[in-house]
């Protein structure tokens, strides 16, 4: 029989290969999401008894347990599947299942209806909460995390998921607030004239580390600061009409305010500041 836990992680991770060499904003990326996602869960499910990955008619359910079906059995729907392995996996929060549902139910969509459902939807906050869900079941299924993602992913992820595990959004918030208070009881002409002096004059850049640095919209003043980071993976080369490029793929672990003075350091409290959990740029490949 098959229905085995390995050969669906495999397929994951498989999948996983072709989603993360795609640009993490294109519909390819998150339709090859929703397959290493349904794989995870399925592998999750069958690595308990493949009996919970079986449709509940009797012909699946003897498959299941190694004996020839008399019709091709079936598995079970996926969101079935998803209960289950929330049933067996308390530690996935419920943020992460919907998350997990919402890619899932896109992809059906995108499969069998006639709109684009995957373009036409909002995917910028789906990542972290589907990093923490496939971390929690690798540590479920108890198998090395890089055997479902890429080397450079995995690190991401796990830090990720230990981001949204610390939960700092009211300290983050309390400073933000302070900050802000303290920048808006200046008088009008002292708010211009900081806002003057820390005007940047770059957009990006590249350290000689290796660091990247970006402008970012600060919380407290809306001036422009400096988001910085450190790059943990790229994608595969893509052909635009200019050249050829990569996506190059950077975790923030800094933000820092010149006009008001307000400085974050951390992915977790990034996150908590409302910051999204990677920053993107386009190297042309030489």
């Amino acid at each position: 029989m098959t229905w085995t836990a390995d050969k669906y992680f495999s397929k994951a991770h498989s999948y996983w290969m072709r989603a993360t060499n795609q640009e993490r904003e294109s519909d390819d990326f998150f339709l090859n999401l929703a397959f290493v996602c349904e794989f995870i869960l399925r592998g999750a499910i069958s690595g308990v008894n493949p009996a919970l990955n079986a449709a509940d008619d009797e012909e699946s359910i003897l498959f299941s347990a190694g004996v020839t079906p008399n019709k091709p059995a079936k598995t079970a729907d996926i969101y079935t599947v998803l209960t289950r392995v929330v049933r067996l996996i308390p530690q996935i929060t419920i943020d992460e299942r919907i998350t997990v549902s919402t890619l899932l139910t896109l992809r059906n969509q995108e499969l069998h209806g006639d709109k684009n459902a995957i373009a036409e939807a909002s995917k910028e906050n789906l990542m972290p909460n589907i990093y923490a869900f496939i971390v929690k079941v690798a540590d479920f299924a108890k198998i090395n995390i890089n055997e479902l993602l890429s080397e450079s992913d995995a690190i991401q992820a796990k830090a990720t998921a230990d981001a949204l595990l610390k939960d700092r959004k009211r300290h983050i918030q309390g400073l933000i607030s302070n900050q802000k208070d303290r920048f808006y009881r200046l008088e009008k002409h002292e708010q211009d004239a900081k806002r003057e002096a820390s005007k940047p004059d770059f957009i990006s850049a590249t350290m000689n580390s290796g660091h990247r640095i970006k402008t970012s919209k600060c919380p407290a003043c809306a001036q422009s600061g400096y988001l910085g980071g450190s790059p943990v993976g790229r994608s595969a080369p893509i052909l635009k009409e200019d050249g050829i490029y990569q996506e190059l793929r950077i975790v923030p672990n800094i933000f820092e305010c010149k006009c008001c003075e307000l400085k974050i350091k951390g992915l977790d409290e990034l996150m908590a500041a409302g910051i999204e959990h990677e920053f993107r740029t386009l190297d042309e490949k030489m």
